[in-house]
């Protein structure tokens, strides 16, 4: 089965799907609980250093396609046999991902952060209002919403090349600053505010899933007439 061969390819890259992310999310708390010892107050010490692993989902994404399409397609591996291998696996990075950021928060809270009152992944927005199974989706979705932009611009970089991606960013940047203008000059940004602090975090996340699902379809549409 050629879906079962494209896991293959990714599993055989140690480094880029395992390796790197493990040092990455153990090398930062690390640090960052070092600090939180040498400072040894009373207050409880946050850190943003579990957005490190999130960051690499999305880089995860866009290098995916530069590395292992051209290998896939020269083995005989059809487009949409790539495709689908490739989705499943960044959905079990993903639920990986997920699983152990919910695990750790969870961890983290009830030991009063480390026993030092350090917060690597618990974060009270992104906590409240929320049981254990109610953070592990919310996790994996926001991890599965990062890797599919990122597999989603290295699709479009693959099909269009540096202009169409400098196209792309410009058409961007142009259209937010269109809808912040008409936001700002509507006067909606406190409706909008509103309803986003009504929202628990896990609430937010469910709206990133026809997100995650666009991205995938116009991934599969971009690499369908892609270039080696």
């Amino acid at each position: 089965m050629n879906i079962q061969s494209v896991v293959n390819i990714h599993i055989k890259d140690k480094w880029g799907w395992f390796y790197i992310p493990s040092l990455i999310l153990s090398s930062s708390f690390l640090v960052n609980l070092l600090v939180s010892l040498l400072i040894n107050n009373d207050e409880k010490f946050y850190s943003g250093g579990v957005t490190s692993i999130l960051v690499y989902a999305l880089v995860l994404g866009i290098i995916v396609v530069a590395q292992s399409f051209p290998f896939a397609i020269g083995m005989s591996i059809t487009r949409k046999d790539y495709f689908f291998g490739t989705v499943l696996m960044g959905l079990a990075t993903s639920f990986t991902i997920g699983a152990l950021l919910g695990v750790f928060s969870y961890i983290e809270y009830i030991s009063n952060g480390w026993g030092n009152r350090f917060h690597f992944f618990y974060f009270p927005y992104l906590n409240d209002g929320t049981n254990f199974l109610e953070k592990l989706p919310m996790f994996m979705i926001l991890a599965a919403f990062l890797f599919f932009l990122g597999f989603f611009i290295s699709s479009f970089a693959r099909r269009y090349g540096g202009k169409g991606i400098l196209i792309l960013s410009l058409s961007t940047l142009v259209a937010g600053s269109i809808v912040v203008l008409l936001f700002h000059h509507y006067h909606v940004w406190s409706d909008i505010f509103q309803w986003l602090l009504s929202q628990t975090a896990a609430e937010l996340s469910y709206w990133l899933l026809p997100l995650i699902l666009i991205n995938m379809a116009a991934s599969f549409l971009l690499l369908k007439k892609a270039s080696i």
